[in-house]
């Protein structure tokens, strides 16, 4: 009986410990969301309003209101203050509610006519009074605050500026190099001849018109030592050793090629954001590989696994293209060609570059000159820039972004937030540093997997095939004789790269196919 009844007490003391650690986690969140929503200090101005006529109405509010409630996933930020200055506009009794909800809408990113959009919907429903009551009390605020678009670019301080560099000519795209320190920038130069700019990455330039005489280049891909270039009526591949087109690919059904992307096994795809065609080249030749009627304007591409992202533009081809016919976000099943629209992305903006980070996809709007976050569950604005941020990628956590109406470029050093994080991949580049980090591990994905053991052995299993062979370390690249099954993959010289849970490898030194393995 005396250890049922202690052992009653213990639980009686763990659940009231529990319950008392939820509300205070549940408060140092909500202090965390005010402060993010409302700007730094304003959850000690909140408890400083209520103490002394309410200080429990103070830790409710923080603690439920923003802690729980406010925290819940599914609606990011923004788009929950313009439901709660819809729903305060409405009420038509809570300026002052209305008026700090406005502001926290302002510190989030959101800009004066998206309220002032709001406001003009709701008179359909609640009626002109208290809409135009609405409009004004926003005007108050703008007036209240002094605001200025530009004093709110990037609010959501995701972003770290690395550094930037000017003296481009409406830069499109950029590409970082996979194996070299070098940069590659397309500079539409309207009304005169495009060029390719070539900088390191650090940001010292080698030459502004490293390749010249094109039309008005736009996306840019990398593979295998050629550089893939959308130029209007062509497609240019570009030795990267030389500077020299080596060919340049054209088609009757080309109107106007814009961005490009390469697959881990060579094969290209092209957007024609005038005629809304995707092209893929078969023997040097473009052909029509895909096209819908719900997407207008394809423009930015870029693959994961085995699916076509495509950044649709919109409904119209301008740059005062309204919100009603602004572009979405596509996923297309390369193997099958079945396509779905990513319903977060819906009608975003006028889309123009889109790459993948962790769990997501960062895409810009070009007309807006918002960067979001996206993936199939969550929107989230990640910074404001000038109107024109146009193809934009990433490389070793760094996000490369062109604009193209400031005629210059800039770099910045992702966040370690989990959701905008691209992988840490590590380069392994000795022998010892491979028998430390990877020997001895499996590595592999659905097929098979295999492992390279520190005695230089490398056997496994892949496709139902034995696969068997040899390493070892030469400079900088791991060396590799094998074969599988019946079939003999001769010699080969990879870059290694790791992260705790994957291994990436990319044949030929560098130059070749990408394959990645999971950590078994």
């Amino acid at each position: 009986m005396k250890k049922h009844i202690i052992l009653v007490l213990a639980l009686s003391f763990s659940f009231a410990s529990n319950a008392q650690n939820t509300k205070e986690d549940n408060y140092k969140t909500g202090v965390k969301i005010v402060n993010e929503v409302n700007g730094e200090g304003a959850s000690k101005g909140l408890e400083a309003a209520f103490k002394s006529v309410s200080p429990d109405m103070a830790d409710y509010i923080i603690r439920y209101g923003f802690g729980e409630i406010y925290n819940r996933k599914g609606i990011d930020f923004k788009t929950k203050e313009l439901l709660i200055i819809a729903s305060l506009t409405t009420q038509a009794n809570a300026k002052s509610q209305l008026k700090s909800h406005i502001k926290a809408a302002l510190n989030l990113g959101v800009t004066p006519n998206e309220i002032s959009e709001t406001m003009i919907l709701l008179s359909l429903y609640t009626g002109f009074p208290a809409a135009n009551n609405g409009i004004f009390t926003l005007k108050e605020v703008l007036e209240e605050t002094n605001y200025r678009a530009s004093n709110h670019i990037n609010t959501t301080q995701q972003l770290v500026k690395n550094w930037e560099l000017d003296g481009f000519s409406m830069p499109e795209s950029i590409v970082a190099s996979p194996t070299e320190n070098w940069l590659y920038v397309s500079n539409v130069n309207q009304n005169n001849k495009g060029y390719i700019s070539r900088i390191s990455k650090d940001g010292k330039v080698d030459n502004y018109k490293w390749v010249t005489g094109l039309n008005s280049p736009a996306g840019l891909a990398f593979y295998q030592d050629k550089l893939y270039v959308g130029d209007g009526k062509e497609l240019h591949i570009i030795n990267v050793k030389n500077g020299k087109v080596v060919n340049s690919i054209t088609s009757p059904d080309v109107v106007s090629l814009n961005d490009v992307v390469v697959s881990k096994n060579g094969q290209v795809f092209i957007s024609d954001i005038a005629s809304g065609k995707i092209f893929t080249l078969v023997n040097n030749k473009l052909e029509v590989w895909f096209q819908s009627p719900e997407i207008k304007h394809p423009n930015g591409l870029f693959i994961q696994d085995n699916q076509l992202v495509i950044a649709d533009y919109g409904a119209e081809l301008s740059q005062t293209i309204t919100a009603s016919n602004f572009g979405s976000m596509y996923s297309v099943n390369i193997t099958n060609k079945s396509y779905q629209i990513i319903t977060s992305a819906y009608k975003l903006g006028g889309l123009d570059g889109v790459t993948s980070v962790n769990n997501g996809y960062l895409v810009s709007s070009n007309t807006t000159g918002e960067l979001f976050f996206i993936n199939s569950n969550e929107k989230k604005l990640i910074g404001n820039f000038p109107k024109g941020l146009a193809d934009i990628s990433i490389l070793d956590n760094l996000l490369y972004t062109p604009l193209i109406f400031s005629n210059k470029i800039q770099v910045y050093n992702l966040s370690t937030d989990s959701n905008i994080s691209v992988e840490n991949w590590k380069r392994i580049n000795t022998k010892e540093e491979y028998l430390k980090i990877a020997a001895d591990n499996f590595y592999g994905d659905k097929d098979g997997q295999s492992v390279a053991t520190h005695d230089g052995q490398i056997f496994g299993v892949f496709g139902g095939k034995v696969l068997t062979g040899t390493w070892d370390w030469k400079n900088n690249f791991f060396t590799r004789t094998s074969k599988i099954g019946d079939m003999d993959l001769g010699y080969d010289e990879l870059v290694i790269e790791v992260t705790d849970t994957k291994m990436r490898l990319t044949l030929k030194q560098g130059k070749g196919m990408t394959v990645v393995y999971n950590k078994k």
